[in-house]
């Protein structure tokens, strides 16, 4: 038995203290693997140490509900409105990761994708294991069917942004996973439990939505501006009128795509619906385990390594599938293995967050916050680093997207209950 009434844990940084007093009984069981697991990730500790009650650092868990130690355990109001800030912090968290981790890949070629996602899903296995080896949580098989889902998906990806490129590709699958995930939240759908109880203004929450879906079409009519040198088998480019950027040019002086390009990019948009139906459903089979399995942890980390384990093995299959169809001669490209590795680190960090923030806010509040930022992140790659938009017009739309985005989410957190059971 520990007999603690308060701490205060400060990150790998600074100290950690403690004090103690005969005030309260409380079984406690602390998790250190975290401290090595942020000097692991060095570079991303900022960004990981914002999960919340679910903390990588110092972690105590009282009578089997996580919590801040502040002089009491969980249960209070203090401490909910601290796990719902975690929560946010959480989503904040995703959105710059999920919108970063494929500019790391940008510059390199990925070929048809295959050995890419390969690659990428061994990254994003390793950061699971890395979770799961101090938690030590229960295993659930149908929970992999999650990491299936989403690796069915996932397949898609470099196609997507080959077609259509990474700012349109992000926005496109995110509005439908966005779509997805708020209907199954908000209206309880698949047997889950319904958000609206933890909502204060469900019609705020509503309004949050429409706002997010109008930045999400805002994002649609960003064009990405056509490689300016020679690329191997095609022509050279077209150019602009003089002194108008590509993307300022009159209607008439842009040449218009011939029927391949069109054809391609309404492929790449079908390929991107397909994949954001499962983003949108890949966290299912999780949430329904902790709110049906009796005895099931209530926390979000302890359902990512089930989830990463599907992951990976869906992509070794379909890799075995693809090097079969490919006569054992897949495109490999050696530069693509280190880069995608961290891609998939930095994926597997996000959907780690995203594990926490749909157990702290909800599916209705998380996934809109979550869906409607990568695009936006991914736009920002494209304008300072790819310089693959250009234009006032374009930029114009960057603004617009921008301001609706940080309406709905507004709307959002302020259509929520400041706590939650």
């Amino acid at each position: 038995m520990w007999i603690i009434s308060q701490w205060d844990a400060v990150s790998a940084y600074g100290t950690v203290q403690f004090s103690e007093t005969r005030a309260h009984h409380v079984t406690c069981n602390w998790h250190l693997g975290y401290v090595i697991y942020s000097f692991f990730l060095f570079p991303m500790i900022p960004a990981m140490s914002c999960m919340g009650c679910e903390t990588l650092f110092l972690h105590v868990q009282c009578n089997g509900s996580p919590s801040f130690k502040t002089g009491s355990c969980a249960g209070s109001e203090g401490v909910k409105a601290m796990t719902t800030l975690g929560g946010y912090l959480c989503a904040a968290v995703s959105v710059l990761f999920f919108g970063s981790n494929f500019a790391v890949v940008a510059k390199y070629d990925a070929g048809d994708g295959m050995l890419f996602q390969l690659v990428l899903c061994l990254g994003i296995w390793f950061t699971g294991l890395c979770v799961m080896v101090p938690r030590n949580p229960a295993f659930y098989p149908i929970a992999m069917i999650g990491g299936v889902i989403w690796c069915s998906g996932n397949c898609l990806t470099v196609y997507i942004i080959q077609q259509i490129g990474l700012g349109p590709g992000l926005v496109t699958w995110g509005t439908t996973a966005l779509i997805i995930g708020w209907l199954t939240g908000f209206f309880g759908l698949f047997g889950l439990q319904s958000d609206q109880p933890c909502l204060e203004s469900p019609g705020l929450n509503v309004v949050g939505l429409a706002f997010a879906m109008a930045a999400l079409a805002v994002s649609t009519l960003i064009r990405k501006t056509p490689p300016q040198k020679r690329l191997l088998g095609q022509g050279n480019p077209p150019e602009p009128a003089e002194g108008l950027a590509a993307s300022d040019a009159p209607w008439d002086a842009i040449p218009r795509p011939d029927r391949a390009q069109q054809r391609g990019r309404a492929k790449g948009i079908l390929a991107s619906l397909i994949a954001g139906t499962c983003y949108g459903l890949n966290f299912l089979p999780s949430t329904w385990i902790q709110q049906h399995v009796a005895g099931a942890s209530q926390q979000g980390l302890d359902y990512v390594f089930n989830q990463f384990c599907g992951i990976l093995a869906a992509s070794m299959l379909y890799f075995l599938v693809y090097c079969l169809y490919k006569g054992n001669k897949p495109q490999v490209n050696p530069e693509i293995m280190l880069p995608g590795f961290i891609s998939g680190v930095m994926w597997a960090i996000a959907q780690s967050c995203w594990f926490v923030a749909n157990v702290e806010l909800g599916y209705s509040a998380a996934f809109p916050i979550i869906l409607i930022g990568p695009g936006l992140i991914g736009s920002l790659w494209s304008v300072f680093l790819f310089k693959d938009i250009e234009g006032h017009r374009n930029y114009l739309l960057l603004v617009g997207y921008f301001v609706l985005a940080a309406i709905s989410c507004g709307c959002i957190v302020a259509s929520r209950k400041t706590t939650c059971s």
